[in-house]
């Protein structure tokens, strides 16, 4: 539990500090989730022989 409250402690404090920085991350995340996931999902699709 302490753990959790230290992460989310830090976490505050780089998200105010480094804004930009935290945002353009995100950004990246988030598309590069999309694109995995896009790609699982294109492969489900795709009948088999």
């Amino acid at each position: 539990m302490v753990l959790v409250i230290i992460a989310f402690v830090v976490g505050v404090f780089i998200g105010y500090k480094y804004p930009q920085q935290v945002k353009s991350t995100m950004e990246s995340g988030k598309k590069l989730f999309n694109d995995l996931k896009g790609k699982l999902s294109k492969k489900r699709e795709t009948p088999g022989p």
